[in-house]
């Protein structure tokens, strides 16, 4: 069972989705996700695209994020996903959008909305086919001090970049899952 590792909320468990369309991100991974990032996290405004249980966005909450959106549209990852909200009492601090995260992306760019950290765990059987419908949006979604990390299979390739303008900067196995940071260019 996932729980809560660092911060205001630390120690809460998390529920999980029953069945096995949602793989909760592992312990591992989220500590090491957050060792790296967890600085910059401070007053965040964070957005979790396909969200399973909300673990990752709770988290950033907890480390002091100030708000979060999330995106999932699996009814029992919703179930406990909503669950997680009120189990943390973080409904002040978030809104759910239970639509296709493509929609979602197109509606966030054109609302002119900014993250300082976006995280993207799709379903692996779909990652490219899903990376490839919004992967020109997400520069214009990310703050200019912000990160995107993509939680991928480590057998799969990954995008050298996300428009031209947000590079792969670094990438970590854990298990199975491979945890890779995009930054915006720095420009002299």
């Amino acid at each position: 069972m996932p729980r809560i590792i660092s911060g205001s909320l630390r120690g809460i468990n998390l529920q999980t989705p029953a069945g096995t369309d949602t793989r909760p991100t592992s312990d591992r991974a989220k500590e090491a996700l957050f060792s790296i990032i967890g600085p910059d996290l401070d007053g965040a405004k964070v957005l979790d695209l396909f969200a399973g249980s909300g673990q990752i966005a709770i988290e950033a909450l907890s480390r002091g994020a100030i708000s979060a959106v999330l995106c999932e549209t699996d009814r029992d990852a919703l179930k406990a996903l909503f669950s997680n909200i009120e189990k943390t009492r973080t409904s002040g601090q978030v809104r759910v959008f239970t639509y296709d995260a493509v929609r979602l992306v197109r509606k966030l760019v054109k609302e002119k909305h900014s993250f300082d950290f976006i995280y993207l765990d799709p379903p692996w059987q779909a990652l490219v086919s899903l990376l490839d419908k919004i992967k020109n949006y997400l520069p214009d979604l990310l703050a200019p001090a912000g990160v995107i990390v993509l939680e991928s299979e480590q057998k799969q390739a990954v995008p050298g970049s996300f428009g031209e303008s947000l590079p792969l900067a670094r990438s970590c196995t854990y298990g199975a899952s491979v945890l890779s940071f995009y930054y915006h260019e720095k420009v002299e």
